[in-house]
């Protein structure tokens, strides 16, 4: 089995009580059928508390006020306390760890919901390396119907990505207008079983003069009359997502109502605020969404619309930034505050969207509807950072 992982990955270190949020309020924690066999079998006054504390139906944690029902006032696990870390579930051990399986392939993240974790993202200044080991592990039974063709040319496409997103003498916005063309693309040859044209298309997007043609057709977006009106509508409507989904966070409406607010209401100059120096943020980023879900596409084939999610997520976090910083009138001298606010708007967008696998669906959903998220409305937004 082959282990990869980003190269910050191991840095992550779990802060307990000290932490801003918690782990352990604000979602339903699922346990595995291990520990709750475990959990049957022990005993004292830890086992009763377990007994009476899990809802053995559902195979969760019991919760009260949107708190787990073993998180104490300290924001410490009476779990942990009582018997360390063996006494928890798959889920706590793991959280923040994300795991993507493949064929002989595990792929470990981190996730953006966990303030440590997002700390770590966003922080990091270098460009993202993946570290690679190999173990005698034999993982799950091959599944026959694994297309490692399919999945061979999304790895490939992914490792172009990875070098146009990480290319810093590019613009941000040109980046990410040529990462989703290529997704765009490449589907297109997934849908029409056209794989062997992958390699051809790859090369077209590296070759010399590439890089210029959107950077043309990213200036002719910006220079269009109408380009500030196309883009609020487009950027509307991408904010229109959340209309309707599962929520997580009791706070989650009035915040979203906040951001639309400052965004589309109230008149503002906004489309200036976000320093220069982000783009190293918007990059990170989108090399952690790109990494988490796109070889994904394995699985049902669809890499433009796993491409379209980690633009969506991008853009929006990067616009909820945006208002955060309207909202605090924040300038580009108040560093601290304006990378708060930026992992603000990661951590809730992140619990709200990725740690619901029914939000990831819907969202899934809506934007295969290109009358509503084409690849023009996205290059809309993308056109001005």
């Amino acid at each position: 089995m082959q282990y990869t992982a980003p190269h910050y990955y191991n840095q992550f270190e779990c802060i307990a009580g000290d932490c801003p949020d918690t782990c352990c309020a604000g979602w339903q924690i699922a346990i595995d059928k291990k520990s709750l066999k475990r959990y049957q079998r022990q005993k004292g006054a830890i086992g009763n508390r377990l007994h009476n504390e899990i809802d053995w139906k559902e195979e969760i944690f019991k919760q009260y006020e949107g708190r787990c029902a073993f998180l104490n006032e300290e924001n410490l696990c009476d779990l942990y306390l009582e018997g360390g870390s063996k006494m928890f579930c798959r889920t706590c051990r793991m959280y923040p760890r994300h795991v993507e399986e493949f064929e002989g392939l595990k792929e470990i993240s981190l996730s953006l919901s966990c303030p440590v974790a997002a700390e770590l993202i966003l922080g990091c200044e270098e460009s993202v390396r993946f570290l690679s080991k190999e173990t005698e592990e034999t993982g799950q039974e091959e599944d026959e119907d694994f297309d490692f063709l399919l999945f061979t040319k999304l790895e490939d496409a992914r490792d172009l990505i990875f070098k146009i997103l990480m290319d810093r003498k590019i613009a941000m916005n040109v980046r990410m207008a040529m990462v989703l063309a290529l997704a765009h693309d490449l589907q297109q040859r997934i849908d029409k079983n056209a794989l062997f044209e992958a390699d051809s298309l790859f090369e077209r997007y590296q070759k010399e003069g590439a890089v210029k043609w959107f950077e043309d057709r990213m200036r002719k977006y910006a220079e269009d009359e109408m380009a500030a009106t196309k883009r609020t509508q487009a950027l509307e409507e991408a904010f229109r997502i959340f209309d309707g989904l599962e929520v997580l966070r009791e706070d989650w409406k009035g915040y979203q109502t906040g951001i639309r607010r400052t965004l589309f209401e109230e008149p503002s100059e906004i489309w200036q605020k976000l320093p220069e120096s982000y783009e190293v943020k918007w990059e990170q980023l989108m090399v952690y969404f790109v990494y988490t879900y796109f070889c994904g596409a394995v699985y049902d084939g669809n890499a433009y619309g796993k491409m379209k999610f980690e633009i969506l997520g991008t853009l929006l976090i990067r616009e909820m930034t945006r208002a955060l910083w309207i909202q605090n009138d924040r300038n580009e001298d108040e560093k601290e505050a304006l990378f708060g606010d930026l992992q603000e708007a990661a951590r809730r967008y992140a619990r709200e969207i990725e740690h619901s696998d029914l939000n990831k669906g819907i969202v899934m959903e809506r934007l295969d509807s290109e009358e509503r998220f084409s690849l023009d409305s996205f290059l809309q937004i993308i056109s001005t950072t």
